[in-house]
């Protein structure tokens, strides 16, 4: 038997269904509006890949027919297959590229997935390459409002979504649209919480709503309260931590969520991923690195409490044990931290050259991890040693480097002593 080529195979297919489609003049005559609410009704049945097909077939008829790209995608959702949408619509671009409507159905299928930045990218070349598509300004809207929390773009967005929507009957983009506004609305009204809290009064505020199910009243508290969620994070991480080294693993999972949520409010209060890098980190970390960092804080613990008790002999000696853990797990953060502490506790016992030595070594951990306020703090105390070792010069050099990083931080109360510290060092100087 000859085998038939391909592309003659392709080709006779062709002919056959050209003209099938010729003797079926229903098939040609049906407006897509109508197939499309047949589309609509399967789907409301639950039946989806009958739905699909009729879909497919509206924007074959009429590639600008916005609503069926939409269709598709919730078919290929509905029935499990997200990715299926993906490729779909990747393809249909692929071959029209400044379609609109395309453009839209791609950004849809990206949102579906919470592919988010992908998204707005082609929603947003959607309404350049058409100004009329009311469904690419609502969707655009709908990212700055409930993603990015942009709310002035997101109102702008949506009054564009109105307006067209009006002019083009879009009644489904206007319905949307106006009741979105209105919540952004809602978004905007929210008063802070701005009363001074201790950390331990936020955290337990926000645990209350969380346990309320009140979103209202937590997104309120975080947005009043930058530097405590900002503490309340490395306290949640910090007992996660615990819990996992003590082996209570539904303790350390409960901790995590309620990490998350908060992330999620400072996230959307601020804009800021401060608290997302840490949460990312901890997740980061194997179950033998917590329990490495649980030692060495605990090991910090003791140390200190010994040191208030003028065991410096003793505190030394955890504050090593402490700094040899978290360099074991390369914790450069956490080993800059010990090196401090061991920095401070020369000082007390007069050894102002390996005190130098500490805090030299542990700033050069705070520059590499990015950590302000512990450089300033390591960079103060290294002016206090070189004063003691009777070297004013470099004493006001790293006073005047650490005073500039306290003022860009606004830490007045740091800001104070250390000016006191330099004022002495300058009178020394001159004398």
């Amino acid at each position: 038997m000859v085998k038939m080529p391909r592309y003659i195979f392709l080709f006779l297919l062709f002919i056959f269904a050209f003209n099938t489609f010729e003797r079926n003049p229903l098939y040609s005559e049906e407006a897509p509006d109508v197939i499309f609410q047949k589309a609509e009704a399967l789907f409301n049945k639950k039946k989806y890949p009958v739905a699909l097909s009729l879909y497919e077939k509206v924007i074959s008829i009429d590639p600008d027919f916005a609503k069926g790209y939409r269709g598709i995608i919730r078919c290929y959702n509905a029935l499990g297959d997200p990715q299926g949408a993906i490729i779909f619509m990747e393809s249909l671009f692929l071959e029209n590229p400044e379609s609109a409507e395309v453009s839209y159905g791609l950004g849809y299928a990206l949102y579906s997935i919470k592919k988010y930045n992908a998204a707005i990218r082609y929603f947003e070349k959607a309404v350049k390459l058409n100004q009329d598509l009311a469904a690419a300004w609502n969707n655009c809207a709908v990212i700055y409002h409930f993603i990015t929390h942009d709310y002035e773009k997101a109102g702008q967005y949506y009054k564009n979504a109105i307006s067209i929507s009006k002019k083009t009957g879009d009644d489904w983009v206007l319905e949307i649209a106006k009741k979105n506004l209105a919540h952004l609305h809602a978004s905007e009204e929210l008063k802070p919480v701005t009363d001074q809290l201790t950390l331990e009064e936020f955290i337990n505020s926000f645990i209350s709503g969380v346990d309320e199910n009140n979103e209202r009243g937590i997104r309120q508290l975080v947005l009043g309260q930058k530097k405590n969620c900002e503490q309340a994070m490395d306290w949640l991480l910090r007992e996660a931590m615990r819990s996992c080294a003590g082996g209570k693993k539904e303790d350390e999972k409960t901790t995590i969520l309620l990490a998350r949520l908060l992330e999620k409010q400072y996230r959307r209060s601020f804009k800021g991923i401060l608290l997302k890098n840490k949460l990312d980190t901890y997740n980061s970390l194997s179950d033998e690195k917590k329990r490495k960092i649980v030692e060495g804080e605990e090991l910090l613990e003791k140390g200190l409490k010994k040191e208030q008790g003028g065991m410096h002999g003793e505190a030394q000696d955890n504050y090593k044990e402490a700094l040899l853990c978290f360099e074991s797990i390369n914790d450069k953060s956490r080993t800059g931290l010990a090196l401090l502490y061991l920095g401070d506790i020369y000082r007390k016992m007069k050894r102002y050259s390996l005190a130098r030595e500490a805090y030299t070594s542990g700033l050069t951990h705070f520059i590499e991890t990015g950590e302000e306020e512990r450089k300033a703090s390591i960079l103060s105390s290294l002016g206090i040693t070189y004063f003691l070792l009777g070297e004013y010069s470099d004493a006001l050099d790293f006073h005047k480097r650490s005073l500039a990083i306290y003022r860009i931080l606004k830490d007045e109360e740091a800001e104070k002593k250390v000016k006191s510290n330099i004022e002495l060092i300058e009178s020394k100087i001159q004398k």
